[in-house]
């Protein structure tokens, strides 16, 4: 009897599942192997601060191309702004404008690739300290920016309200960072 009580119990008296009493490898097996998971909405809200970060240096390296580059706005392209000076001086000019290209790329693939990585199961546990590691030294930074607020912050105008959105998608990137550290495959396989 039970057995019968049990049966009831989780199915019902019409033979339907009840929601309520489903654990979540209830639902891993009734989806079967290929179907996805119950963390899957942890796995997408781990990989959003990465996706802002890559679209953000998407946004720089589009600026970069059009106003170094190009001249677009009120400057002049670099190849304008460089008549005139030494040889040293245009490789110094043209090497921080390289430099200035490859930071936002190189930001955009690296976020691009940490979304790619943290949203599989598979991410393990390195993969997530790092990335907690690398969100709270982001924290800091923001902190020390913050605390050391000169009048450069203003004039590349950035307001409050901007810092505190950073500062709290920083935040919700560790939070979320350390969720899915503890629900992180071991070397072993285990979690």
């Amino acid at each position: 009897m039970p057995d019968e009580h049990h049966r009831i119990g989780r199915f019902g008296e019409d033979h339907r599942a009840d929601p309520d009493s489903l654990a979540p490898e209830d639902e891993e097996s009734a989806v079967g192997p290929e179907g996805p998971t119950v963390d899957v909405v942890l796995r997408a809200l781990s990989v959003v601060p990465f996706l802002l970060v890559a679209a953000l240096g998407l946004i720089g390296a589009v600026s970069w191309i059009l106003i170094i580059l190009l001249g677009i706005g009120s400057s002049e392209p670099i190849w304008r702004s460089v008549r005139g000076l030494s040889l040293s001086d245009i490789l110094w000019q043209l090497l921080l404008a390289v430099l200035t290209g490859m930071v936002p790329v190189l930001l955009t693939l690296a976020a691009s690739w940490a979304a790619a990585h943290g949203f599989r199961e598979s991410s393990g546990r390195p993969f997530w300290t790092a990335v907690e590691g690398v969100w709270g030294l982001a924290g800091l930074g923001l902190v020390y920016v913050d605390r050391a607020r000169g009048e450069w912050l203003d004039a590349i105008g950035l307001s409050r309200s901007d810092w505190w959105f950073a500062f709290a998608v920083v935040a919700f990137a560790m939070i979320i960072a350390g969720m899915r550290l503890r629900r992180a495959p071991t070397a072993d396989g285990s979690r």
